[in-house]
This record gives structure tokens, C-alpha cells and sequence, in this order.
């Protein structure tokens, strides 16, 4: 009974520490790049980071992984659809996930599906790889689907800035496609400097040595499939490379001199099989500097390639070896169904021209090793310049996405700035009649506005010609402003003509007046006579000072001929009734004419 009571006590305790439930770690629902960084910054060494099966994370920024033996996957380790994905959403973002720190060694990448959306998104210029991983040692990408790269490859591991990346592992991956096609009308004429970013990507870019890169399928990478930057003691073993709607430059590349120096030493290429399907493939494996380029004088050295099989119709060249010392490249096999066709482009070289497509191509001038017997002796330089053949008689057409914005943009301002300068005959003519007319009433206008301020030098020469002229020039603004000056001007003309009339009247008024005075001139005097009577004059009254007036020359002296004071007193009276009867008749003109007046 005691014995009893004391496991049940003690159960609780057994169930916390039983294997895999205490620890366990929780998956992150669907979200973005947040969370997990969050866990991956806190969790520092040895963090598992796990996603929910069929989770969708939108990333506006890359994962980013901080320390040693990190880990991201999606619970489970699945490798199908069930997978969680993460998907590029940024606007300038090539990297999807950052694992190339220093500290970042043995980190790993494991059952995820990663879009990089650039049929979306379009092309990052100078972007980064979808994956970035190097720098480090012992890092993994495994179980992965990655595709649709912005950048210029789907998976990187870089050499490091120490050149210490070693032994990374890139295994069962399925990637691609990978990029577009190189067009020259968008992308440019020269291939080291294309104008809207770098159209092509490869799938696996490896410059880390002692890696094992294996059982990888990689599918229309519209550059190099899989790239190999040295890497010297590196294994690639048992990849399928496929070329299936996409052009495709290389299968398997041994080309690049940097950044190990040319250096190839123990990098052996075998047991991969290159199918060349509807997508063409230019060169299937390429070995040395020249068969990339037209640089002739770079070296590499030292590598592997053997038991490779090439199949499929859609092949440029199989296999190609140009500047390259101590390379072996033994017992590849071309399958029956593998042609080898296409047509020199325009980048090719001429003098002397490569050697013709062919399954086996090597330049012996610039080639030392061990090689199989199949070796046709040619020209070889820039041998990826080639072409699809023609199809219907017409060259092939590059595939490629739409226009990015900026592209669509650019060339606008271009073909405006490099506008066209002749044009339809009827636009020239019409072009040039509305200067005439634009010409003919600026003139106009001049005119009106020189006689307006200079009346009295404006003639009247010509003014029948403008007024056929009014309010025919197609421009409101003109006719309008011509129409104002023009009922200004006639305002201007008829207030003249009323004060000409008013000095006429008062030239006519002050003759008459002035007759009037010679015929009346008795009369006048004797009612001067008669008022003078009606009062007797005192020393100080009118009759004293008319006398005093008459003594001095200044009063009315009829036997003179001349007028005194009253007389004059008594025509300014008649004068001024005569003037407000000139000026109401003035104002009865001015009103009849405003009425017709338009300003």
C-alpha cells in the first residue's frame, strides 16, 4: 500500500521526464520573416527553428541566421508538398535566407520551399543569390525546392572572407527554373554590362572546397546549372541537369579562375547525366576560361570530369576544353538521341572561327591532360556564343519576363528625347498655318496697343486687313484679349469724336454769342440806363462807384464799344446756362453709345 501510494506520487515526475516531451519544439504558423528571426537572434547556438507543415511566410527581408549549428525546417523533414514556404516580397530583394556569417558554421537548410518571384517581382540588378550560405564550414542545404531567383543564382556558398569556407553539403535539392533569357533589344549588346540587371541565374554556385554537391536536379538555370568556382577537392556526383523550356549557357561549368586562383585540385565531376530536352543547351560541360569567354590567356587546372552522360536533341556542344593544364576528362558518354546543332551569333568570333557544334570540342593548343579519344581538335573561344538553330527559317526569338518599370520608364524618356524630326506632310502644313495665324495676331495685338499709346501718330493704313483677320486665329485667348482691345479702341475713337463735337459747339456757341452781343448791344444799354435810374446814387452806392468806375476806365461805356461789370456779369450767366445745355446733350450721346459697348 505505502509501495502504491509512493508511485503515484512519483508519476507526475516520470511523465515530465519522459523522451520527447519535455523540449519539444513548437512550429511557426504562417507570417513573415519576423518571428523567426526573432527566434533564431534569442535562441543563439543550436536553435531549431521550425515551420509548420503547408505554412506560407511572406518576407519582406532576409532570414537571417546569427550563430553556430542553427537550423530551419519544416516539422517533420518533409519533402513534398507539404513543405513550408517562404516566399520574396521585397521590393529590392534578392536573398531569401542569409546563413554566411562567420560564426554561421554548420548551419542548415532543410525541407523548405523557397520562391524567389521574380515573374512577379521581376530582377533585382546586382542581386544576391536566393540562398546565401559560405563563409563557414559545414553547412547543409538539403530536401529543398528552390526556383524563380531575382538574383543571379538560386543557391551560393561563397569562399569567405578568409577563404574559409569548407566541406558544404548541397544534397536531393530540386532547383530551377532559374532566370531569363539574354535579349539583345532589352538587355543590351554587351553581355558584362547589361542595362536592366543581369537577365540570366544560375542554380547551384559553389566556391567551397572539400563540398559535396549530389543527387541535386536542376532544371532551365538560363546560365550556369552548376557552377563550380574552384573548390578545389569538391565532389559533384550524381546530379540531373535538364534543359526544358529555357536556353540554357552551361550544364556543369569549370570555367572560373576566381577566387581559388584557377585552382581544380581534386574537384572531380562524375556519374551526372545533362539532358538537352525542348530548352536548348549550349555547351553541357565546360572546361577552361576560353570556352566561357575570349579571355585566352587565363588558366585552370587539375580537375575531373568522367562517366557523365549527355542525352537529349537540343545540345549546341557536349563536352568543351579550352585553357586548361593537367585536366583528365575520360569515358563520358553521348547518348544515341544526342544532336548537337545551332548557328554563330553575332558575338561569335570569326578570325578563326570556333570548330563546328559537335559532342567532343577541345582547343590541344591551350589544353593539357588526359582525354578521351572522341576529341575533335577546334577553334574554341566564347563557345556559349551560340545560337538556337532556326526554326521555320526565322532565328529564335529569347524568352524573357515583361518589362520592369524602370525599363518601361527609361525608354519612354528615350524615344522622346530621340523624337522623330519629319513629320506627316498635313501636320507639317497645319503646324506651320497656326504659327502664321499665332504670328499675324501677335502683330495685331502690337498695333492696338502702339496706337493706343500713341493716338496721335496711329494711322488708319492696313486696319481693314486686320479686322478681316478678328477673331480668326483659332486661339480663344487671343481672340478674346484682340476682341477688348478692339472695343477699346472704337470706345477710345468715339469719345474723341463727342469731344471734337463739344468744341465745335462751343466754338459755334461763342461766335453766336458774340453776334448776339454787336445786334443787342442798345437794347443791352438802355436796360442798363433804366436800372441805374431806379435808385439815386449816394457817395457810396452804384451810381458813385460807376462813376468812379466810368472816371477809371472800368464801367459801361456804350460810346467806347466796350462792356463794364454787369455786362460781363450778365454774359457769364448766359454763357453758363448755354454750357449745362451742351453738356446734358453731351451725356444723352455718351449714354446712347454704352449701351453698345462691349469691354
Amino acid at each position: 500500500m505505502l509501495f502504491s501510494s509512493l508511485l503515484l506520487l512519483l508519476l507526475p515526475i516520470v511523465s515530465a521526464a519522459a523522451p520527447g516531451k519535455q523540449g519539444k519544439p513548437k512550429c511557426l504558423q504562417s507570417g513573415d520573416e519576423v518571428a523567426i528571426n526573432k527566434a533564431l537572434t534569442k535562441g543563439g547556438r543550436g536553435t531549431v527553428v521550425t515551420l509548420c507543415q503547408g505554412s506560407t511566410h511572406r518576407l519582406k527581408n532576409p532570414i537571417m541566421f546569427t550563430a553556430p549549428r542553427q537550423t530551419l525546417t519544416t516539422e517533420g523533414d518533409p519533402k513534398g508538398r507539404e513543405r513550408a514556404m517562404l516566399i520574396v516580397e521585397g521590393e529590392d530583394q534578392a536573398v531569401a535566407i542569409k546563413a554566411d556569417c562567420r560564426q554561421c558554421s554548420f548551419a542548415t537548410i532543410q525541407s523548405l520551399i523557397v520562391d524567389g518571384n521574380r515573374p512577379l517581382m521581376l530582377r533585382v540588378p546586382k542581386g544576391g543569390g536566393l540562398l546565401e550560405l559560405g563563409n563557414a564550414e559545414g553547412q547543409t542545404v538539403r530536401d529543398c525546392r528552390l526556383f524563380e531567383p531575382r538574383g543571379w543564382t538560386a543557391l551560393h556558398f561563397r569562399e569567405g572572407d578568409l577563404k574559409q569556407c569548407r566541406k558544404a553539403h548541397v544534397v536531393d535539392n530540386d532547383i530551377g527554373p532559374c532566370g531569363e533569357e539574354w535579349d539583345d533589344e532589352y538587355d543590351g549588346l554587351v553581355e558584362s554590362e547589361p542595362i536592366n540587371g543581369n537577365p540570366r541565374a544560375d542554380g547551384i554556385s559553389l566556391a567551397c572546397q572539400d563540398s559535396l554537391v549530389e543527387r541535386n536536379i536542376v532544371t532551365d538555370a538560363t546560365d550556369g546549372a552548376i557552377v563550380l568556382f574552384g573548390s578545389s577537392g569538391s565532389e559533384i556526383r550524381n546530379n540531373h541537369v535538364y534543359s526544358r523550356q529555357r536556353v540554357n549557357l552551361g550544364g556543369i561549368n569549370l570555367v572560373d579562375y576566381e577566387p581559388w586562383k584557377g585552382d581544380y585540385f581534386g574537384t572531380t565531376v562524375h556519374h551526372n547525366t545533362i539532358h538537352a530536352l525542348a530548352g536548348f543547351l549550349r555547351v553541357g560541360i565546360v572546361v577552361g576560361p576560353a570556352s566561357w569567354s575570349d579571355d585566352t590567356d587565363t588558366v585552370v587546372h587539375s580537375g575531373s570530369v568522367t562517366d557523365n552522360i549527355l542525352e537529349g536533341p537540343r545540345f549546341g556542344y557536349g563536352i568543351v576544353v579550352s585553357s586548361a593544364d593537367h585536366f583528365t576528362v575520360l569515358r563520358n558518354v553521348v547518348q544515341s538521341n544526342a544532336e548537337f546543332s545551332g548557328v554563330p551569333s553575332v558575338n561569335c568570333p570569326t578570325a578563326p572561327a570556333n570548330g563546328p557544334p559537335a559532342a567532343f570540342l577541345i582547343n590541344r593548343g591551350s589544353a593539357t591532360g588526359t582525354f578521351q579519344s572522341d576529341f575533335v581538335n577546334g577553334e574554341v573561344q566564347h563557345i556559349i556564343c551560340i545560337n538556337p538553330p532556326d526554326e521555320n527559317g526565322e532565328p529564335y526569338t529569347a524568352w524573357r519576363l515583361r518589362d520592369s518599370p524602370a525599363a518601361v520608364a527609361r525608354r519612354t524618356e528615350a524615344e522622346a528625347a530621340n523624337a522623330p524630326v519629319s513629320f506627316d506632310s498635313r501636320l507639317a502644313e497645319a503646324v506651320v498655318n497656326y504659327q502664321m495665324e499665332l504670328m499675324t495676331a501677335m502683330n495685331g495685338i502690337n498695333d492696338k496697343i502702339e496706337r493706343h499709346n500713341h493716338p496721335a501718330e496711329s494711322e488708319d493704313d492696313g486696319e481693314a486687313a486686320l479686322a478681316a483677320q478678328r477673331g480668326k486665329t483659332g486661339i480663344k485667348e487671343v481672340d478674346v484679349l484682340w476682341k477688348r482691345l478692339e472695343s477699346l479702341d472704337s470706345g477710345e475713337k468715339r469719345l474723341q469724336r463727342e469731344i471734337e463735337a463739344i468744341e465745335r459747339e462751343m466754338n459755334h456757341l461763342t461766335t453766336k454769342y458774340k453776334k448776339s452781343t454787336e445786334e443787342n448791344k442798345p437794347i443791352l444799354t438802355e436796360v442798363f440806363n433804366v436800372v441805374a435810374k431806379l435808385k439815386a446814387p449816394s457817395p457810396g452806392t452804384l451810381q458813385g462807384d460807376l462813376k468812379r468806375d466810368a472816371e477809371a476806365g472800368m464801367g459801361f461805356q456804350p460810346e467806347d464799344g466796350g462792356l463794364g461789370p454787369t455786362s460781363v456779369l450778365l454774359g457769364s450767366g448766359a454763357i453758363v446756362m448755354l454750357a449745362l445745355m451742351v453738356v446734358k446733350r453731351f451725356r444723352s450721346r455718351i449714354g446712347g453709345t454704352k449701351k453698345g459697348k462691349v469691354f
